[in-house]
């Protein structure tokens, strides 16, 4: 696989990745829907971002709002499966944008690539973990869950992705149940390890095995809203939302 050097070419076909820093939740789900639009009438090839959340909450399909335990918390709901979530600093989160036509797979093995990926990388630290599905969909660490996972489906193509714990505050996920869950079964790489460890080194390594995993071996590569904006707008290929103009 290798990064597109010449932005200058491009074409329907081409995958993009956002790897992308600290992002307000509901511009990144405003850009994800309209990204998957995209996909969708094959104007874009498969899109991942990656990025960080400040501090929020929220609710999949299965919502029950049972499982916000404290007050004042507002969760947004979205059209992800699964219930409650925290996203927020330290944690790694990956929207995917894949048609699945064009791969010819189903939700459940884009989930299987995903969970393999993961479980390669924590591998490489000494961190045994499985991958779970239907109520428990996510890996797992023994009986303790380190990466949680929901897509959505719109078309022919996904949403939405998963929550990687790297060097989360679990204290935060004392708010919630956690797709009906207690808390306590959540974990995170730093956690499993005892040390800190290198967000930017995990996220690298995480990337490259997606992209392996999905077989994209040629794409554009994005670090900012803004680079993405002004390479949009002077091409006029329309790729963000009017919102976000």
């Amino acid at each position: 696989m290798r990064r597109a050097e010449n932005r200058d070419s491009f074409n329907s076909s081409d995958s993009l990745v956002l790897d992308l820093g600290m992002e307000d939740y509901l511009e990144i789900l405003g850009l994800q829907r309209h990204l998957n639009s995209l996909v969708n009438e094959n104007l874009l090839g498969d899109t991942i971002i990656l990025l960080e959340h400040p501090d929020v909450y929220t609710l999949g399909i299965h919502r029950n709002q049972n499982e916000i335990l404290t007050s004042g918390i507002t969760p947004i709901e979205v059209e992800r499966g699964g219930s409650a979530t925290y996203h927020g600093p330290g944690q790694l989160v990956t929207y995917f944008i894949v048609n699945m036509k064009n791969h010819g797979i189903n939700v459940k093995n884009l989930i299987e690539m995903v969970q393999e990926a993961i479980i390669t990388m924590l591998d490489k630290f000494g961190i045994k973990a499985h991958g779970r599905l239907h109520g428990e969909t996510g890996v797992w660490v023994d009986n303790q869950k380190i990466c949680s996972i929901g897509f959505a489906i719109k078309g022919f193509s996904t949403l939405h992705g998963i929550g990687f714990n790297i060097s989360t505050d679990l204290s935060k996920f004392q708010n919630i149940m956690p797709c009906g869950m207690s808390s306590s079964i959540m974990t995170s790489m730093e956690n499993e390890l005892g040390e800190t460890v290198d967000f930017k080194n995990i996220k690298n390594m995480l990337k490259k095995g997606f992209l392996e995993k999905l077989k994209i071996e040629k794409y554009m590569e994005f670090n900012s809203i803004d680079e993405l904006k002004s390479y949009s707008v002077s091409n006029g290929l329309g790729l963000l939302p009017e919102e976000l103009h």
